[in-house]
């Protein structure tokens, strides 16, 4: 039975500011030094100086369907595991999630350093709510609202509304949650084709937590999985694997080879899956790094670090240049960057960290010199996190990694809405168009040359085209029977 949020109080989805690592960012790459991002503005009629807000009263439902285009994965064969869906650029990872009685899919970002679930509702009237899935009171008849508020503030975004429960179903599995109706979306979630956010985070032990159970706090009360951890497992479009999937309860141990090497997580007020950083370098090349620590967002697209760190890293690939907090790499460099937890060095694939190509002909770097919270963390997001499989343990407080293990080619399924699930299959990088890239980059119509001859593609990259060159030979032999049968 859904949680009567009546019970948990005003300050159940009260966070203090930045209280979440996802950070929506839009990077500005320039020909000149001190570039702008993009900056939040605050609406004063929502958020007073005491940074408490007030919501309309008289409200219209107003129902919205998501108007972006996802990629839809293929359903994983562990049990207690859902598909990984993406937006095409390998920005934004996203699961498929439906709310109580209603049948309709709700796409929520992945979030690992947040506790707090919240989707867009239908009562929400922001620019950011018109193209994406709304949910509300007319959804589900089991949808138990209130007239308890809250406000998460991110690192470059904020969103208010008001409490409500529901049974959530992910996957094969349900949970009964209290989570956020978002009725005021700030502008940066209009560059995200989710719908909400699904929040995984370390809640439990913060200050600041949601005072109810969180997604894996029930799961794990209703003993529905083996242990309360999760398994994440990223995939990138270049690869046309269709294979991105979050497991539950269990490692899905046919994602990486060997043994997993766990860090236990450092205790911290937010809650975040924080672990110590060894150090970090280029092609062996190692900056001998002291006292870092870094924070594990699957909700976050780049790799940040503050602006030194950044430097000196950039410093060891040879052909860089640096514009304020963002720098540019040659497009067809061969250097693999590389980061060390628990004593094992990680390579992060120049598939991962190279971006597009931009009009002084260098390509930008995914790595991001800006601090986003002290002056020695790291967030480590999903540049990072595609090249390893990653587990989040909540019973010991640690987080592990896996050297990914060999993978096979799949079909991929791209839907603009749930409606257009049946659509043709595509492969490679066509989805990395303007179109469908709305997340992340100021050169969004580069992304889609990150994969382009120009640039070295990783070994997995390889594999994958010669895989796909004997389907593609059969597919051309059968087309051509079939216009010789109708000559």
């Amino acid at each position: 039975m859904p949680i009567n949020p009546s019970t948990i109080g005003a300050a159940c989805l009260s966070l203090l500011p930045f209280a979440s690592a996802f950070y929506p960012y839009t990077p500005v790459y320039t020909d000149t030094p001190t570039p702008r991002s993009r900056s939040l503005r605050l609406d004063s009629r929502i958020i007073s100086r005491e940074g408490s807000f007030s919501l309309p009263i008289h409200r219209t439902p107003l129902k919205r369907t998501n108007t972006y285009s996802i990629i839809n994965n293929n359903t994983p064969k562990q049990s207690d595991s859902v598909a990984v869906d993406q937006d095409g650029t390998d920005f934004s990872y996203m699961v498929a999630v439906t709310f109580g009685t209603s049948s309709e899919e709700y796409h929520m970002l992945v979030d690992a350093a947040s506790s707090n679930t919240w989707v867009m509702s239908s009562e929400c009237e922001t620019d950011s709510c018109k193209t994406h899935s709304t949910f509300g009171k007319e959804d589900s008849t089991s949808l138990t609202t209130s007239d308890e508020t809250f406000s998460i503030v991110y690192g470059t975004g904020q969103v208010n509304g008001t409490v409500a429960s529901d049974d959530v179903h992910v996957g094969d599995l349900s949970a009964s949650l209290t989570f956020g109706l978002g009725i005021e979306v700030s502008s940066e979630f209009a560059s995200y084709p989710m719908d909400g956010i699904l929040g995984l985070g370390r809640g439990d032990s913060t200050s600041n937590a949601i005072e109810a159970p969180s997604l894996m706090d029930d799961l794990s009360t209703k003993s529905l999985i083996k242990a309360k951890l999760f398994g994440l497992h990223l995939s990138r479009t270049s690869d046309d694997n269709n294979d991105g999937e979050l497991n539950f309860g269990a490692p899905n141990t046919e994602r990486y080879s060997g043994s997993l090497n766990y860090m236990s997580v450092i205790e911290n007020d937010d809650g975040f899956w924080e672990i110590p950083l060894d150090d970090a370098g280029v092609n062996d090349k190692t900056l001998g790094l002291k006292g870092r620590s870094a924070i594990i967002d699957s909700g976050t697209s780049w790799l940040m670090m503050p602006e030194d760190d950044a430097v000196a890293l950039h410093k060891l690939i040879p052909g860089y240049t640096q514009s304020g907090e963002t720098f540019t790499v040659p497009c067809t460099s061969k250097q693999s960057v590389q980061l060390t937890f628990g004593g094992v060095v990680y390579d992060v694939s120049t598939a991962d960290y190279i971006g597009g190509k931009l009009s002084n002909g260098a390509c930008s770097s995914k790595i991001i010199g800006r601090q986003t919270f002290g002056p020695h963390q790291w967030l480590v997001g999903d540049v990072f996190l595609k090249n390893v499989y990653t587990v989040f343990d909540l019973d010991d407080s640690r987080v592990g990694f896996g050297v990914k293990a060999e993978e096979t080619v799949a079909s991929t399924t791209v839907s603009s809405s749930p409606s257009a699930k049946g659509s043709p299959t595509a492969s490679g990088t066509a989805f990395a168009t303007e179109a469908s890239t709305p997340t992340g980059t100021a050169a969004a119509t580069a992304e889609s040359q990150q994969q382009s001859p120009s640039a070295t593609a990783s070994p997995t990259d390889k594999g994958a085209a010669i895989r796909n060159a004997p389907s593609r030979a059969l597919l051309s032999a059968l087309f051509m029977i079939i216009v010789s049968l109708y000559r």
